[in-house]
């Protein structure tokens, strides 16, 4: 006897999709559409916060500007650094923007 092969049972190309692919659409859709909210919330948060300083006059000072001044490094301002030491020309900086009620303070704070 010849031996016959089986004959294949036929597929049913039509069967119901699995779910996946719409919830996959869903969940991506879901994180595009968050991230463009929270990047719209950002960016008028901080044009708020940007806008209410320059609002209140608030200015950054430029820093290259007061660099040349000569300032006259004592050990009062300069404390507790010495004279010469590299960081004593930014403590009395500081020191000499503070005004004189404030300058009262820091040197009884000092003794």
């Amino acid at each position: 006897m010849i031996a016959v092969p089986p004959t294949p049972l036929p597929v049913d190309g039509a069967a119901d999709p699995v779910g996946f692919p719409r919830v996959y659409a869903v969940v991506k859709w879901a994180i595009i559409s968050a991230l463009v909210f929270l990047s719209v919330v950002a960016a008028a948060f901080w044009t708020m916060v940007l806008g209410g300083f320059a609002g209140s006059r608030f200015h950054a000072t430029y820093p290259v500007a007061g660099a040349e001044q000569n300032i006259v490094i004592t050990p009062e301002c300069a404390w507790p650094y010495g004279v010469n030491d590299h960081d004593a020309k930014a403590v009395c900086r500081m020191f000499y923007n503070l005004t004189p009620l404030q300058r009262e303070q820091v040197l009884k704070a000092r003794r």
